[in-house]
């Protein structure tokens, strides 16, 4: 019994450092009195203070030595709103104070989410695998609206994360249903250790070192312009419709304008995003071929969706990075041009290979909204 005892004690002092560590993450490192707390710090606390208020409710049971905890609310729910809070703590910690947006975050937290629901649900007694999977869905629901309702994340990243926590959570429980036999019996104790031990996970992330790969997408295009009229048109300035895919009215940052100071490799392109302001000095200056340049500053890749005034989470800063850009002109048989827009880039979520498919996308769609702006110009022009 004093080694059960021992192992409460140690979950329980995890869940408060965790809390403390993302506490003093969220409220920042310059205390003052009376603190300067706006509407969305105030609910990142109050998500904070419900996750500490569970874990001390887990704690007080066990240490009484109760092998169940009690019927607070319907089964279904009680797991799901139990392995919501074992994924709250965790992105508080990995995405808040870490700033980790890679495996622990986006892998290993949905199925800890999805299997610490079951493994609460099987508290109340016998569950069927259609339970448990039912609970991990309703688990991840809950814990993407407490991201969103505690000023965590916006809606377009929660959306873009759906797809890959979902069978994840669903692989969770699957896994906790399997074990049900032998872990249940000690629900309670270990139920505390996940809340605890699940954020720990970014430190060890942190000890690998990791390269983000380059990434190469290219757009191409005809148009029935000589080569010619059409450099003369991506050196002209530009002003662009706003666009109207879901996913820029949504928030994610498309371009409206563009026009390029100079001449030749002294030159710099400037194009004005939805988010900022997009720099890019000229590299190569091939008149009629080739003109490529490197990113000197890119803009926020999104702005997110979000009840609050203002939110801003890690992620936009620094994870989706444009390194250098080219448009390339291939005179056609017929005298068009086929014109090619790449972008070269860095992504640093990871898992990179499911996040690349947005990011690639994402940009096919600006290249696309840019290289129908310069035909239409060109073709203009022309006539």
């Amino acid at each position: 019994m004093k080694s059960r005892l021992a192992i409460v004690l140690i979950g329980a002092l995890a869940v408060v450092y965790n809390c403390v560590r993302a506490f003093v993450s969220v409220t920042g490192a310059h205390w003052r009195f009376p603190p300067a707390f706006g509407s969305a710090l105030v609910a990142q606390v109050i998500g904070l203070a419900l996750v500490a208020c569970f874990a001390a409710l887990v704690v007080s049971f066990v240490w009484r030595r109760e092998s169940e905890l009690p019927l607070l609310m319907p089964s279904a729910l009680w797991g799901a709103c139990s392995g919501a809070a074992v994924g709250l703590l965790a992105t508080y910690v990995l995405a808040v104070s870490a700033s980790s947006y890679s495996w622990s975050l986006f892998v290993l937290t949905p199925v800890l989410v999805g299997f610490h629901s079951a493994f609460a649900l099987g508290s109340r007694g016998s569950i069927t695998l259609g339970n448990a999977v039912l609970a991990s869905i309703i688990s991840i629901a809950l814990l993407g609206c407490a991201l969103m309702a505690f000023a965590i994340e916006g809606a377009i990243c929660l959306l873009m994360a759906l797809p890959i926590a979902v069978p994840l959570a669903i692989l969770g429980a699957s896994i906790a249903y399997a074990l049900r036999k032998y872990a249940f019996a000690h629900q309670p104790t270990v139920l505390l250790l996940f809340i605890g031990f699940t954020p720990f996970s970014a430190s060890l992330e942190h000890a690998l070192p990791r390269n983000a790969e380059m990434v190469q997408v290219a757009t191409s295009i005809d148009i029935a312009a000589s080569p010619d009229r059409v450099w003369e048109t991506i050196l002209q300035p530009a002003r662009l419709a706003p666009p109207s895919q879901v996913l820029f009215r949504a928030g994610v940052a498309y371009p409206l304008a563009s026009h390029i100071e100079g001449i030749g490799l002294a030159a710099t392109r400037y194009c004005d995003f939805s988010t900022g302001k997009l720099i890019e000095p000229v590299l190569v200056w091939d008149e009629n071929h080739r003109l490529r340049f490197r990113v000197a500053s890119n803009p926020l890749p999104m702005q997110e969706w979000t009840p609050y005034a203002r939110l801003h989470p890690p992620h936009l800063d620094g994870f989706l990075v444009s390194r250098q850009g080219e448009f390339r002109l291939e005179p056609l048989a017929n005298g068009g041009t086929r014109l090619t827009a790449t972008t070269w880039y860095q992504d640093h979520l990871y898992p990179a290979s499911y996040w690349k498919l947005w990011s690639d996308h994402i940009i096919h769609q600006v290249h696309r909204i840019v290289l129908a702006n310069i035909r239409e110009r060109a073709l203009t022009e022309t006539r």
